[in-house]
């Protein structure tokens, strides 16, 4: 059985702080937090490994045209990318083309999803039910991750991949495994602990320069700044002075985290400045965005000396990305050749 498997990122569904008192509801990124670099690698680059170290026949990413699509760090001819201007017609055409291709059975799966699960036991229990499509779940419910038959396309509704997948009730594969699907910063900062107290499998990148200190390469860090573990340091980041990290904070990529600055049980993502002398925890960071994780609440910071983006980027060592060659001017948005602020 010839097995693909399929990655939706939508612009439709970005990470929210969640719901305040008052109803409201702000994204503190604007792409799907599956896109948005964990510990040096999106969440959805690692599932596609988990795909390709499965023997997965193809990875195909289908993705809004709002959406910024990560770079990868390896290469692989069996992912290719398409940003779709109809989620719903691009899913169907790419299940039919699967079919043609030969493929039987696909995964679909939501870029926000990160499992563990043991995919060919999987493709054994669907195959038992006899069903069009298998949903799959674990403790907390149903998970945006199914197993698609691709010759029942046509009586499958596509609906329930995407908008309707409440109203699915047909069969479902209990995962046991590490399971965990980020629709929140709380999710985030959940994984990343996660990760740190190796309750997963998922790894940081760059290098363990000590017991639960990750720094990637590129980094800058001031000799008088502490970084105490749990910690990670994305490559192209800078550190400066009598800063502190730690309590399971990671600070993503291209970075700038300036003088006295404490970050402690908080997430930096990409491309994010943190000004002189601030106490910044149990939060997520993006730009001149602040999620409380505690609270459920986002804020705009609108003094670009507290938070902003990283105007001036650190030169990082760029990523080859894993798309065919017709796709990969799609993923050089990650700004990978500018210059973190100095």
């Amino acid at each position: 059985m010839v097995i693909g498997a399929i990655i939706i990122g939508s612009a439709a569904q970005p990470a929210m702080a969640g719901a305040g008192d008052i109803g409201q509801q702000n994204a503190i990124v604007e792409d799907p937090l599956g896109f948005v670099e964990v510990m040096g690698r999106s969440v959805m680059e690692r599932m596609v490994d988990r795909f390709l170290a499965a023997d997965i026949e193809m990875v195909s990413v289908l993705a809004d045209p709002q959406v910024v699509l990560p770079s990868f760090c390896q290469s692989s001819d069996k992912v290719i990318a398409h940003v779709v201007a109809d989620m719903r017609s691009a899913l169907s055409r790419t299940l039919e083309d699967y079919s043609e291709q030969g493929i039987g059975l696909t995964f679909v799966v939501h870029a926000n999803v990160y499992a563990e699960c043991d995919l060919i036991d999987w493709i054994w229990f669907h195959r038992g039910t006899r069903q069009g499509i298998t949903r799959s779940c674990d403790s907390n419910g149903g998970l945006d991750f199914w197993v698609v038959d691709c010759a029942k396309r046509q009586s499958i509704d596509i609906s329930l991949l995407l908008e309707d997948k409440e109203r699915f009730d047909g069969s479902r594969y209990f995962i046991s495994e590490y399971a965990s699907q980020i629709a929140t910063p709380s999710d985030l900062r959940r994984l990343v602990t996660d990760v740190f107290r190796e309750s997963c499998k998922m790894r940081p990148a760059g290098r363990e320069i000590r017991p639960g200190v990750w720094i990637e390469a590129g980094a800058q860090i001031h000799r008088r700044a502490r970084i105490v573990a749990p910690a990670y340091i994305g490559r192209g980041t800078r550190v400066r002075e009598d800063t502190l990290i730690t309590r399971c904070s990671n600070v993503e990529s291209s970075c700038y985290v300036d003088y006295g600055t404490v970050v402690d049980d908080s997430s930096i993502l990409t491309n994010s400045y943190v000004g002189i002398w601030l106490d910044v925890s149990n939060v997520v960071v993006k730009g001149n965005r602040l999620a409380n994780v505690r609270r459920n609440v986002t804020l705009e910071i609108s003094d670009p000396s507290v938070m902003r983006e990283n105007m001036a980027l650190a030169q990082k060592p760029r990523r080859p990305s894993t798309m065919r060659a017709s796709a990969r001017i799609r993923f050089s948005a990650h700004r990978d050749d500018q210059q973190a602020a100095g």
